[in-house]
């Protein structure tokens, strides 16, 4: 706060003053009503695709999958962003604490046991071994999955008003 004031009194000493200056400091001049685009989608259907990151996000305890388009040509929902070269990304729920007390939406299983269930289904069709926090983190650190080749169904999913691609299966 002191130092912010200091900066505006500074300025106020070289003679500068916001009010008088339409931009107040802004260095480049725009228009949102008349720039803004949407971002592109890819359009829904089933795309091939590279893993070429794998990662662990601890916040939310995810593996973080991604994957790049390619040899699939055509363009996204803007008509001229290429769909090869772009990345999309697919997550992995891990089992937390709690999971095991707490049921599904469905009621059907624990949220754990879900979890579990999800991992094995991906990890067989991915063809990788995710058994155990040892054998991801193996996995993760010598890049054992970078380069798996695999078909994605992509989707157009909406969510609070904003629409975005999501991975619906991987084939």
């Amino acid at each position: 706060m002191a130092k912010k004031k200091a900066q505006e009194e500074e300025m106020q000493e070289q003679g500068y003053y916001p009010e008088d200056d339409e931009s107040f400091g802004i260095s480049e001049d725009f228009n949102i009503d008349e720039e803004y685009k949407p971002a592109p989608l890819i359009p829904a259907g089933v795309y091939h695709g590279y893993v070429t990151d794998v990662q662990v996000d601890a916040s939310d305890q995810t593996i973080v999958w991604t994957f790049t388009l390619n040899g699939n040509g055509g363009v996204m929902s803007d008509g001229e962003t290429p769909i090869d070269g772009s990345q999309i990304t697919y997550r992995n729920w891990l089992p937390k604490p709690g999971d095991e007390s707490e049921l599904t939406k469905k009621g059907n299983m624990t949220k754990r046991q879900a979890k579990i269930n999800m991992l094995h289904d991906f990890a067989e069709v991915m063809g990788v071994n995710l058994s155990t926090p040892a054998a991801i983190a193996e996995g993760i650190a010598n890049a054992s999955w970078i380069g798996i080749e695999k078909d994605l169904k992509i989707r157009v999913r909406t969510y609070e008003g904003r629409n975005f691609n999501e991975i619906e299966r991987i084939i």
